[in-house]
């Protein structure tokens, strides 16, 4: 029977040329110290976003491998926890050897393969993905002061085919394919234009404060020429990791310029809890087959990793599941809606009587008038706000920050920056995450007072820092919970 694969090859060569040739193999290893788990971007249909992901566990070495079936050119970014390592640009029937090292912070990623220089020309992109910082808002700030719209294009032009430059040379020599540069091109263009409809959107913004560099005739025809020369509807598109927020550009676009929509209509809807709907059926009238199904699923992902636990999400979700029953992205939704729900079942569960809520905050105007009205010394003070995702990341690792304190005798308080409006929201989260200790929301004047500890009118938060019985500070700026080392050095010290 030695003769039967023989004869399956000749009948069915097709069938076996397939299988070879849309197999990837990314064969890696990690150099420093190794994430519990290397999480990478999961192209469906080439289409990159940095929230749909798999995973994979590195040996005890740091070795990995990554096998993944595609028939066409995509992204794939290479990650821990939303910090990135690197992107590959993939291929079709390739075998990449990817080397990551997480103390190089100059050469951190590395690619063999006989594309090699044109994945290295592309890790030195500062702007490659939103997962590395880069996103249109910061690249549109370069040209915050600028006036005239054709020297706005221009820049942005010229960096653009400054970036393109390196790969042009790079197809000219054949050292990248065809396929590679147009994924890179399709790219470029439309991070670009990306950064010029968040310019005209900035300064639609800053237009009723008089803020504004550009006039409305001139910032809404800047507007408009990007999507005649970039569409939406361009498939290509969709495989470039921009294409939900040059699409949540172009919906910005069309309801504010194109609809009239006035902006106290949409604040009206976020009072009412209804902006996610209002968003999502903006959508439709823009948006239709894969971009659609693509950009409700990405929409619900990202307004869920917020953590603001909005009700609405979970009934989004619902409706998504039931227009795309068979979706692929809904197994990526799941994760992110599941703690939405454990958020309002929560809310209907006792209160712990160790989270405990200073009410007379109208008269506590500096950290010294909150530590004199309560029992214990010295305070271990955590400055967060609900809208913050690195404060709620580190309430992860309470525990054993609850532990330290208390074997240093030590009372926890929690102070929110959370706006008057949000009131509700930070008890509820008090309450969600268990937060044992003292709570108070500031006032105008504490705020100030904590800028003033601080050391400057922008606060970083998560903040922490220690005071005596007297509210005198004692250290000004301690670690957290998720460096539970070096803060029981620091708090040894003091």
């Amino acid at each position: 029977m030695k003769w039967f694969p023989l004869v399956l090859f000749l009948l069915f060569p097709k069938l076996v040329m397939c299988q070879t040739k849309n197999s990837i193999q990314i064969l890696g290893s990690i150099n420093g110290k190794i994430p519990e788990v290397l999480e990478y971007t999961l192209p469906i249909g080439g289409i990159d976003y940095f929230g749909f992901t798999d995973s994979v566990q590195p040996d005890s070495s740091g070795n990995f491998q990554i096998n993944i079936k595609l028939n066409q050119t995509c992204f794939i970014d290479l990650s821990y926890k939303y910090k990135s390592y690197g992107t590959l640009i993939i291929e079709p029937g390739m075998t990449y050897k990817v080397h990551i090292n997480t103390e190089d912070a100059k050469n951190p990623f590395t690619v063999e393969s006989k594309n090699a220089k044109g994945q290295l020309l592309y890790n030195q992109i500062p702007n490659r993905s939103m997962i590395v910082g880069g996103h249109f808002e910061l690249e549109s700030r370069k040209y915050s002061k600028d006036s005239v719209p054709t020297v706005i294009k221009q820049k942005l032009e010229e960096s653009r085919i400054n970036e393109l430059q390196g790969f042009k040379n790079l197809l000219k020599e054949k050292i990248i394919s065809k396929d590679f540069y147009r994924l890179v091109e399709t790219d470029r263009n439309y991070f670009y234009k990306g950064a010029q409809g968040s310019l005209a959107f900035i300064n639609y913004l800053n237009e009723s404060q008089n803020k504004n560099t550009l006039n409305k005739t001139q910032y809404t025809e800047l507007w408009s020429a990007i999507f005649k020369s970039n569409p939406v509807i361009n498939p290509e598109l969709l495989k470039s990791p921009w294409f939900y927020f040059y699409t949540e550009n172009y919906l910005r676009y069309n309801e504010l310029i194109l609809d009239n929509i006035n902006t106290a209509i949409l604040s009206e809807f976020h009072k009412q809890g209804q902006i996610h709907t209002h968003n999502i059926d903006n959508a439709k009238k823009h948006l239709s087959g894969l971009q659609l199904e693509y950009y409700f699923a990405a929409y619900i992902y990202y307004e869920a990793i917020n953590n603001n636990y909005e009700q609405e999400l979970i009934k989004l979700f619902e409706q998504f599941k039931k227009e795309y029953p068979s979706s692929s992205y809904t197994h990526f939704l799941e994760p992110v809606i599941i703690p939405i729900i454990s958020f309002h079942k929560k809310k209907e569960e006792p209160l712990n009587e160790k989270v405990k809520f200073v009410e007379n905050t109208a008269e506590i105007n500096s950290v010294k008038d909150l530590v004199k009205n309560l029992n214990g010394k010295p305070f271990y003070i955590d400055v967060w706000a609900t809208w913050c995702g690195p404060c709620k990341e580190e309430f992860k690792d309470n525990p054993k920050l609850y532990e330290l304190l208390k074997s240093k005798n030590i009372t926890m308080v929690y102070i929110s920056i959370d706006k008057e409006s949000k009131d509700k929201q930070w008890r509820d989260m008090a309450h969600f995450y268990n937060l044992e200790g003292y709570h108070v929301r500031a006032n105008k004047k504490l705020d100030d007072d904590l800028r003033n500890i601080f050391g400057s009118q922008s606060l970083a938060i998560p903040w922490h820092f220690l005071v005596d019985e007297n509210g005198t500070v004692l250290n000004k700026k301690l670690s957290g919970g998720s460096d539970i080392q070096n803060l029981e050095k620091q708090l040894t010290e003091n």
